[in-house]
């Protein structure tokens, strides 16, 4: 069984201190763990070292209007949902299908946390507070928000166990390339104020990454992703500066690339016509 120490060790031996590394992660997949996420994010944190910062998605997308849901709610359902979602509290409100490395980081006594209402990022480390401050409202994966901040200290991205289409990064090409489709499907949050309850709308709005598997193919041919085993995991290595670059290219040669094909997929269908008209 795997614990803190063996994965420090690991984490060590295939990567040097330091620096940011974006985590993205299924604790499943290391194995059996003493001590699970938490064990997982001692050692995250232990393998950085004090110079090191360590950055991972905390979204919230179940706080925000159940129109632009993958499966989405209309009518009655719709609204009677919307009167029952809380406001979200950078201090409180749990992440939404992240995983429990996420959470773990979350809750830990060092996490500093972004106040984006829908998708906010936790870190810890030297870095965190320079990468999440003043998170933009309507920008929340552009070139000034913390993946952008992240890109420019030439961040390393670490898949554990996860796929490309786990890699937020790709959202951050999608967003400096003001891609049309980032537009037509906002996302809306919930504010209570003293007056009561707005909504508002997030003006650039990425959705499904599904078909951000196909980037994968080029990042190996080009050799700017590396594996190394974590535990039982496989894990994909990256900079964020190549995962930009790499999908710049390929979005500009064809804005479509990265949608996915599922035909039921309600943001990738619309994104599609939008982007081929």
């Amino acid at each position: 069984m795997a614990d803190a120490a063996s994965l420090t060790a690991e984490l060590r031996a295939a990567l040097p201190p330091g620096g940011v590394w974006i985590v993205h992660s299924s604790c499943r997949s290391l194995g059996a763990v003493e001590g699970g996420a938490d064990a997982v994010v001692e050692a995250l944190i232990a393998a950085l070292g004090p110079e090191g910062t360590l950055m991972v998605p905390t979204f919230t997308t179940n706080l925000t209007d159940p129109a632009r849901w993958a499966a989405p709610l209309a009518g009655h359902e719709r609204l009677a949902t919307m009167a029952r979602i809380p406001a979200f509290r950078a201090d409180r409100s749990p992440s939404f299908e992240m995983g429990a490395i996420p959470e773990a980081v979350r809750r830990h006594p060092r996490a500093l946390r972004s106040d984006h209402p829908v998708t906010s990022w936790t870190s810890i480390g030297r870095r965190a507070r320079e990468l999440l401050a003043d998170h933009p409202l309507d920008d929340p994966e552009g070139e000034g928000g913390p993946l952008g901040r992240a890109w420019r200290l030439n961040a390393t991205i670490l898949l554990i166990g996860v796929g490309q289409d786990r890699n937020t990064t790709i959202h951050l090409a999608e967003s400096m390339l003001d891609l049309p489709h980032l537009h037509a499907m906002r996302d809306r949050y919930p504010v209570d104020g003293p007056d009561g309850r707005s909504w508002r709308e997030v003006e650039k709005t990425t959705h499904c990454s599904d078909g951000f598997v196909a980037l994968e193919p080029l990042l190996v041919e080009v050799g700017v992703m590396s594996t190394f085993r974590l535990g039982d995991a496989l894990v994909r290595r990256m900079s964020s500066p190549d995962v930009v670059r790499v999908a710049t290219e390929l979005l500009r040669r064809d804005p479509t690339a990265l949608l996915c094909h599922d035909p039921v997929c309600p943001n990738c269908v619309t994104s599609r016509t939008l982007l081929q008209n």
